[in-house]
């Protein structure tokens, strides 16, 4: 955008006789970057300088505004006189406030702004011109009621994680009047849509991106809360999300989790919007806050879940989730008509390894076991244990032949790679194992007691061998 004529404002400002006192150089660079909207009137109250945010929140190039009364910017004159009566005068006392007034863009548009006008005085106190800062009264409004609902959500112990982020995308794209709300998850030049509402049901969880065809990058690149209101007016008209999609509407901020980049959450439509303001920033930094602490609370709870079904000596499932992951083979297997193999594992004489060098060495043996076991195994197969020395080890798919197959290979694996203890002596471990393979609509109790049954065979037989 165009900035002020010099001219144009020297013009304007020889209307005061303290024109001098009022530098068109300062007021740019003190107002240009501002989010909000800032007009400078002489003592006449016309116009001398605006800056850019004035220019997209009112509608007015600069130049039709300079020289004019800031009366074209009220939706009602009465209000234009009350303001120039209360503060907007030269004998005025009232010191800088904030107040709500109806203004009109140059389209005829109505809002209420929230203001804060106060005079402008020389270095000897005499009032040189006046200054008013402008944003529109809705974000004041709307932001409060956003940040009632975003507490109701986070504190709701009834709802889950999932329907706590579909609900906060809810409220952004309601406050922002967007159509397109997005959780995304960033990796490298990958751009995935983790969660979203989109009001016109296009776009689907798990759409995946190039991050640099998203207006995302600006977010990134910047590191912080980026929005733009009217991308075909503005620099970044030729973006390739723009020609692609033509999102005329954009505001987005990064995630972090643990001090690293998680993604982004942004809200986007292909109308124009009002500009951004203060507000609307703020608020998107307390959605990023309260994403990022949603989403590293529910990796804490599914990282405990997890370490409660691992068996924390070995890092094998344990009895719990064994159980479980055996029950969901067993029903596929019974709906599939595929076979199903298990070994019910014993090691041998794992008292007498406790008794005779100590329970340190008993749990080196059952390490080394659990190492040897995972490394023989299919992709698709698993141990548990169950406790003690006792183990389960899970071959979907498998005959008999097969599983006995494995169980001498595992005989085998422990017998070559023994036990090293810290006195520098070593154990070679065996193992008794006892296998059943799933029948036509068999539970998994009748199931692993065959199992145990076949195991208890072999420890019967002299050990270290395997019976069905």
């Amino acid at each position: 955008m165009k900035e002020p004529k010099l001219g144009d404002m020297e013009q304007a400002l020889s209307a005061s006789s303290e024109a001098s006192a009022i530098s068109p150089f300062l007021l740019t660079e003190i107002f240009q970057s501002f989010e909000e909207a800032v007009v400078v009137a002489d003592t006449n109250r016309r116009m001398v300088y605006v800056n850019s945010a004035a220019e997209r929140l009112f509608g007015y190039p600069k130049d039709d505004l300079y020289g004019q009364e800031t009366k074209i910017l009220y939706a009602d004159e009465s209000d234009f006189s009350e303001q120039g009566r209360k503060r907007f005068n030269v004998a005025g006392r009232i010191a800088a406030e904030n107040y709500r007034v109806l203004y009109r863009r140059s389209d005829g548009e109505q809002f209420l702004g929230m203001t804060t006008g106060a005079a402008m005085r020389s270095a000897g106190g005499k009032v040189v011109g006046f200054i008013g800062v402008i944003r529109p009264a809705r974000s004041a409004d709307q932001s409060l009621d956003a940040l009632q609902k975003i507490h109701n959500i986070t504190s709701d112990v009834t709802m889950s994680h999932d329907q706590k982020i579909a609900s906060l995308l809810r409220v952004g794209l309601n406050h922002f009047g967007l159509e397109v709300a997005i959780l995304s998850r960033i990796s490298g030049d990958d751009y995935t849509v983790e969660d979203c509402v989109d009001l016109h049901g296009e776009l689907e969880p798990s759409t995946k991106f190039d991050v640099s065809g998203t207006y995302c990058i600006h977010t990134l690149s910047e590191n912080k809360t980026v929005g733009f209101h009217f991308v075909g007016r503005s620099e970044i008209q030729h973006h390739p999300c723009y020609k692609n999609f033509k999102l005329e509407s954009y505001i987005g901020t990064p995630i972090r989790l643990g001090g690293e980049l998680y993604g982004t959450v942004n809200f986007s439509s292909p109308l124009p919007v009002e500009p951004f303001c203060k507000d609307d920033y703020i608020l998107m930094e307390l959605l990023s806050d309260t994403f990022s602490f949603l989403l590293y609370k529910k990796r804490s709870e599914e990282e405990m879940e997890a370490l409660a079904r691992v068996d924390e000596l070995t890092g094998l499932p344990n009895r719990r989730a064994t159980w479980e992951r055996l029950n969901e083979l067993i029903n596929q297997s019974n709906r599939s008509a595929q076979k199903l193999s298990v070994l019910s594992i014993d090691i041998d004489h794992f008292k007498a390894i406790n008794d005779k060098w100590g329970h340190a060495a008993g749990d080196l043996a059952l390490v080394k076991f659990a190492d040897v076991v995972s490394g023989l195994g299919r992709n698709t197969d698993f141990c548990g244990r169950i406790g003690g020395e006792e183990f389960i080890f899970v071959l979907p798919g498998a005959d008999v032949a097969a599983a006995r197959k494995f169980a001498n290979r595992l005989r085998q694996g422990l017998a070559v790679e023994p036990v090293a203890l810290d006195s520098g002596e070593s154990i070679t471990l065996s193992v008794s194992a006892g296998i059943a393979m799933l029948e036509r609509g068999e539970s998994l109790e009748s199931l692993l007691a065959r199992a145990d049954e076949a195991m208890y065979k072999a420890k019967q037989q002299g050990r270290n061998r395997v019976c069905q």
